[in-house]
């Protein structure tokens, strides 16, 4: 059978979730806080900030490792690694998959991820300086790589099919899908665990700062997605893991299927390192392609999850896009925006806004884009302001873009 009658056959489909984010561990109290339009975003407090004229961040606070993953084996594990670990055997659990050495094979990981290994090259380089290169402590190496992530998760659960990291910042999460799903198609494995992790730490948010590129800077310290005030982004972290496989295998093991993917994009327009296309040409070519794919007419899509961040470009430049694609019929589409309440999360951006999108639809909730306050004639849409919205939802698409001319899109419709 050929390539194209492989994919023509097969159906992507998500059957496990797993969740590890400043509003919630796990994935009904991620869905319930966003219902409830909790933010988690507060003061920092896992590293000095007193130097900085910011102190607020997206931190997943009062995390016990031990308390999901049992107190053995996690020494030396840098913090994103531990939410990687957790959120993925929630999302193990939830599939019920189980992994033996009859299927060990078969199943593989890819991670997005991009700023997780940050700090352990600073501790690692640190130890170098201050105590010499004799007496720095070799344990500290192997989290130093931009793969320790997605690899630990393998060796904790026995995961020996392909593993493999992608870093393309914000869309991370997305490439990652769009590989896993290839992956599928092309029969190198039959279960993927897609996976989008980043940490805030130190050194991540010393160089957001230096950019000023970081609420609080220039105005107020908020996450005010499409409002007038919006300055910058708040700086989050957070993990999330989908198992995915084909929709046959997964309704002939019996497994719940919580969504199907019917279209993904993405295209690199190559702008300039750190800036956005103004026209936001990838964006546009990614969005119209996700839709082709999944063949859906503008009018079938229910909801955006927008990749908005509180930038004063990034939100502008993608509702420009949106209204260039939809035309009027974006008037009736809620567009809300996840990281009002998660500040910007980078490589798991795109994976909680999956995750947000899932439970959106089978609990027929839009959650909300809470702090708006001021309207922007640039952002005149419906972004489901302050308060979440009855609505049933069957489709869905999923924005991700960022500086550097990487720009993806999703396209999810609901499991019956």
């Amino acid at each position: 059978m050929s390539y194209e009658q492989k994919a023509k056959k097969l159906q992507p489909v998500i059957t496990g979730i797993g969740v590890v984010a400043s509003v919630g561990v796990g994935k009904e109290q991620f869905w319930q806080s966003l219902e409830e339009g909790c933010c988690g975003i507060d003061k920092i407090e896992s590293f000095d900030t007193d130097k900085f004229s910011v102190h607020i961040g997206a931190e997943v606070k009062n995390f016990d490792a031990k308390k999901y993953l049992g107190p053995r084996g996690l020494r030396n594990i840098e913090r994103g690694a531990l939410f990687l670990m957790t959120a993925a055997k929630e999302s193990l659990e939830s599939s019920g998959i189980e992994i033996t050495e009859a299927s060990t094979d078969r199943v593989g990981v890819v991670t997005g991820t991009t700023f997780s290994h940050f700090w352990p090259i600073v501790e690692f380089d640190r130890e170098v300086f201050k105590e010499g290169i004799e007496f720095a402590s070799p344990a500290l190496f192997p989290s130093t790589v931009v793969n320790a992530a997605s690899s630990l998760v393998s060796i904790r659960f026995n995961i020996q099919g392909f593993n493999t990291t992608i870093s393309t910042g914000y869309t991370s999460g997305l490439e990652a899908l769009t590989y896993g799903i290839n992956a599928l198609y092309v029969g190198n494995a039959d279960i993927v665990l897609v996976e989008g992790v980043d940490s805030l730490t130190y050194s991540l948010f010393f160089g957001f700062h230096k950019l000023g590129y970081m609420a609080g800077i220039k105005g107020e310290a908020i996450s005010c997605p499409f409002d007038k005030r919006r300055n910058g982004p708040v700086l989050g972290e957070g993990a999330g893991v989908l198992c995915i496989e084909d929709e046959l295998l997964a309704r002939k093991r019996g497994a719940k299927v919580w969504a199907k993917i019917t279209g993904i994009s993405s295209y690199f327009d190559g702008y300039r390192i750190g800036k956005i296309h103004p026209q936001g040409v990838g964006l546009e070519k990614a969005i119209k392609a996700a839709l082709d794919e999944a063949e859906v007419s503008i009018d079938d899509i229910d909801c955006i999850l927008s990749c908005a961040n509180s930038s004063v470009d990034m939100d502008r430049i993608e509702v420009a896009v949106l209204k260039k694609i939809f035309g009027n019929r974006l008037k009736k589409i809620p567009i809300t925006s996840i990281k009002s309440m998660l500040g910007e999360t980078f490589s798991a951006s795109s994976i909680l806004q999956i995750i947000s999108s899932i439970g959106a639809m089978h609990r027929g909730i839009v959650p909300p884009t809470i702090n708006y306050k001021e309207s922007d004639s640039d952002c005149d849409i419906d972004c489901v302001p302050n308060k979440s919205r009855r609505k049933d939802i069957k489709t869905v698409l999923i924005t991700s873009f960022g500086p550097g001319g990487y720009n993806s899109a999703c396209v999810l419709e609901k499991a019956t």
